[in-house]
C-alpha cells in the first residue's frame, strides 16, 4: 500500500498549498488529523445489480476507501462512492479518514456481501436502454463529469472537471443513444467534432501539437455494445475505432472498455484505465426531460433533514403478505414487490415524518419514481398521518403511470398549504406485476417562498387542437344523466343544484363537506364509447368562487370504477381558471364514459363551473 499512501500525502501537500493561497492561512496541524476511531460509514448494497455505495457520515473529513484485488490496490477519496461486483462473494473495504491536517494512521475494514454473480445484464440494459432507446450525453452540470487519476483509482485524484468546464470543447452536446437491441450510435452535436487528447496520435491531421487538447470532425456512427464481466467488475465494451465524447487516449478508441463503477435510471459513471492513466465519466440521461425536479441537497428541502418511519400494506387480492423489501441509501429508496397485485392500495409505502405544514404557507414537492415494469395509476399522496378522516386532508393526491426503465419527474409547484402536524408521504404501486423493482429518489418538500436555484419550465405545448365546438369533440353530442351524491360527513342531504348551459355546469354546494367523495358529481353517458386501438384527449376547465383542495377528476366507465382513464386531485384557488387536460392517453374498450367530479371538502356556499369539456381522438384534428 505504500504507492497509495505516498500519492495521498503528495495528494495532501496540494491541498495546503491551495488553502495557502487564501487569505486565512490554514496550518496543517498533527494534532488536527483525524482518528480512525471516530470514523463512521455506512455501506448500501443493491443486490439487484450488485452495485455498492460507500458512504462516510462524519462532516467536514473525506474518506480514503481501499480495495483489493486483482493484484492491485484500488481507492478513492469520493464520499458517496459506487463500485459494482460481477461475482458473489465476501468482499472488505479499508477505511482511512482525512481532513486538511493529514490522513489517519490507523483504519477500519469492514465486510459486506455480494449475493449473486451476475449472469446477465438485462437490468443493466434496461437502465441504458429503457423499453426501446434511451438517449445520453455527458453530464456537463456534474462535479467530475471528466476527470482523471493514477491507474486503478476511480479516475478523479488528478484533475476532476467543474460544472461546465468544457463548454468551449463541442463536448457536451454529442448524444449517445443505446437501444435494448444491443446498438448504440454516437452523434457529435451541432459542431460535429469528437473532443480529443493532445497525447494521443489519433486524427493527426487536426491535432495543432501545441500540448492542447484539440476537436476533430467525425461523421455520426452507429454501432454496437455490450456488457461483460471480468474478474469483480463488469465493463461497458464497444467495438474496434468506436466513438465517445471525449477519446483520452489511443488505447480507448482502439479497444473502448469502460469499467461501469455506478448505473441508475439517470446517471453512468464510467472508468477507462490503460494501466497508466485512469479517465472518469458521467454520463446523464437527464437532458431528455426538460424538468428535473427540486434540488434535493438545498436547505430548502424539509426532506433532507427529517426523521421518518416507514409503514407497508402489500396484499394481492386484499389478503396481506411480508412487506416489501425496501432498501434506504440517503434520499433514495429502493423497493421491491415480489408479488403481483391487482388494484389499487394493495402496494402501500408509506413514510411517516416529522415534518409539518401550515395554512398561512404555500409549498413545492418534487420526487422521481423509476420502474422496472410498467406500473399504471401509481398513487403519490402527501397527506396527514393518522388514517380515518386524516386521509382527506392532503396537499395532493395524484395518480400517474410508470413505464418501464424509464424514470418520471413528479412536480408540484405552490400548492396551498393546510395545517398539518405530521406529514406523511404515501406512494401506492397496486396494480403492479410480479418481480417489480421500484427506486424513489430525489424527495424534495419545500416552502415555495425558500428559492433553491431550481428554474422549473413549463412543460412544452401538446400540440392538440383544443377546439370544444369541433367536431372531433365527442362531448359536443353528449348524452348523459346525472348521478349525484352530497352527503357531509358521509350522511346524504338534498342533491346540489346544477345549471346546464350547453358546454359548461354550474354546480351550486350550499353545505360544506369536510373529505374526499362527499360531494360527487357524475356525468353518465348514453352516446360516448372509447376503444383500446386509439388514443384519446380530455380537457375541461374549472372554476371554484372559494378555494377547494382536493377536487377529484375521473374518467370511467360507467358503473364500473375499476376500468378507467384516469383519477386525478387538484386544488382550485377561488375564481381562477385551472385548466385540467390529459393528452394522448391509451384506450380503453369502454361503451358508455362516465366523467365524475368530487368536491369533496368544499366550503358552505361554493359554486363551482366546469366548462369546455373535450374528448377526441387524438389523430382527430378537424
Amino acid at each position: 500500500m505504500k504507492r497509495i499512501y505516498n500519492y495521498l500525502g503528495g495528494l495532501l501537500i496540494v491541498l495546503v498549498t491551495l488553502v495557502a493561497c487564501k487569505k486565512n492561512i490554514l496550518h496543517p496541524s498533527e494534532g488536527g488529523i483525524p482518528l480512525a476511531t471516530d470514523i463512521d460509514i455506512s455501506i448500501n448494497v443493491d443486490q439487484d445489480i450488485n452495485q455498492v455505495t460507500f458512504t462516510m457520515n462524519n462532516k467536514g473529513v473525506y474518506p480514503v476507501w481501499i480495495f483489493e484485488g486483482q493484484g492491485k490496490n484500488a481507492y478513492s477519496t469520493i464520499n458517496k462512492f459506487t463500485k459494482i461486483y460481477n461475482t458473489a462473494g465476501t468482499y472488505t473495504v479499508e477505511v482511512k479518514i482525512g481532513n486538511a491536517n493529514g490522513i489517519s494512521d490507523g483504519s477500519i475494514t469492514k465486510t459486506f456481501t455480494i449475493n449473486n454473480s451476475l449472469v446477465d445484464f438485462d437490468k443493466y440494459i434496461g437502465l441504458l436502454a429503457g423499453n426501446e432507446s434511451k438517449k445520453w450525453s455527458i453530464a456537463r452540470l456534474e462535479k467530475g463529469h471528466l476527470g482523471c487519476g493514477p491507474s486503478g483509482t476511480d479516475g478523479l485524484e488528478w484533475w476532476s472537471a467543474v460544472p461546465n468546464d468544457k463548454a468551449d470543447w463541442g463536448l457536451y452536446d454529442d448524444i449517445l443513444t443505446f437501444t435494448n437491441d444491443m446498438k448504440y450510435t454516437y452523434n457529435p452535436g451541432e459542431g460535429g467534432t469528437v473532443y480529443v487528447n493532445t497525447g494521443s496520435t489519433l486524427f493527426s491531421e487536426h491535432n495543432p501539437h501545441n500540448e492542447v487538447d484539440f476537436m476533430a470532425p467525425v461523421p455520426e456512427q452507429t454501432t454496437s455494445y455490450n456488457f461483460i464481466g471480468e474478474g469483480e467488475d463488469v465493463f461497458l465494451t464497444f467495438p474496434a475505432q468506436t466513438l465517445f465524447p471525449y477519446i483520452a487516449n489511443d488505447e480507448s478508441y482502439n479497444a473502448p472498455k469502460y469499467k461501469v463503477v455506478g448505473i441508475s435510471p439517470n446517471k453512468i459513471e464510467l472508468v477507462s484505465d490503460n494501466g497508466t492513466i485512469a479517465w472518469h465519466y458521467i454520463l446523464s440521461a437527464e437532458g431528455e426531460t426538460k424538468i428535473g425536479g427540486y434540488d434535493p441537497d438545498n436547505n430548502c428541502n424539509l426532506w433532507k433533514t427529517a426523521d421518518f418511519t416507514n409503514e407497508f400494506y402489500y396484499a394481492p387480492g386484499w389478503n396481506e403478505i411480508a412487506d416489501p423489501d425496501f432498501t434506504a441509501n440517503g434520499n433514495s429508496y429502493h423497493i421491491k414487490l415480489p408479488e403481483a397485485t391487482f388494484e389499487r392500495w394493495q402496494a402501500q409505502v408509506a413514510f411517516k415524518t416529522n415534518i409539518s405544514t401550515n395554512a398561512a404557507t404555500n409549498y413545492d414537492f418534487s420526487t422521481i419514481l423509476y420502474s422496472s415494469k410498467d406500473i399504471k395509476n401509481v398513487t403519490v399522496k402527501l397527506v396527514k398521518n393518522g388514517g380515518g378522516e386524516n386521509d382527506n386532508i392532503f396537499l395532493f393526491e395524484e395518480q400517474v403511470d410508470l413505464k418501464a426503465n424509464e424514470t418520471y419527474t413528479f412536480i408540484r409547484t405552490n400548492l396551498p398549504g393546510i395545517d398539518i402536524d405530521v406529514v406523511k408521504l404515501v406512494l401506492d404501486f397496486g396494480g403492479n406485476p410480479a418481480g417489480t423493482t421500484v427506486d424513489v429518489s430525489r424527495i424534495v418538500l419545500k416552502e415555495n417562498s425558500c428559492n433553491d436555484g431550481t428554474i422549473i419550465e413549463e412543460p412544452e405545448e401538446d400540440n392538440v387542437n383544443w377546439l370544444p365546438d369541433s367536431d372531433c369533440n365527442k362531448w359536443k353530442t353528449v348524452a348523459y344523466t346525472n348521478f349525484l351524491y352530497y352527503a357531509p360527513g358521509h350522511t346524504p342531504i338534498a342533491n346540489p343544484v346544477i345549471e346546464a348551459n350547453g358546454n359548461q355546469y354550474k354546480v351550486i354546494l350550499p353545505t360544506e363537506t369536510y373529505g374526499q367523495w362527499q360531494a360527487q358529481v357524475h356525468f353518465k353517458t348514453s352516446n360516448i364509447s372509447t376503444q383500446s386501438t386509439k388514443t384519446y384527449d380530455f380537457r375541461c376547465v374549472l372554476n371554484s368562487t372559494k378555494n377547494l383542495n382536493g377536487v377529484t377528476i375521473k374518467l370511467t366507465k360507467v358503473d364500473d370504477d375499476s376500468i378507467f382513464f384516469f383519477t386525478k386531485n387538484t386544488n382550485l384557488e377561488a375564481y381562477k381558471d385551472y385548466v385540467f387536460k390529459m393528452p394522448a392517453m391509451p384506450g380503453l374498450d369502454i361503451e358508455n364514459i362516465n366523467l365524475v367530479f368530487d368536491f369533496g371538502g368544499n366550503p358552505a356556499n361554493t359554486e363551482v363551473t366546469i366548462r369546455n369539456i373535450i374528448l377526441k381522438e387524438s389523430t382527430c384534428n378537424q
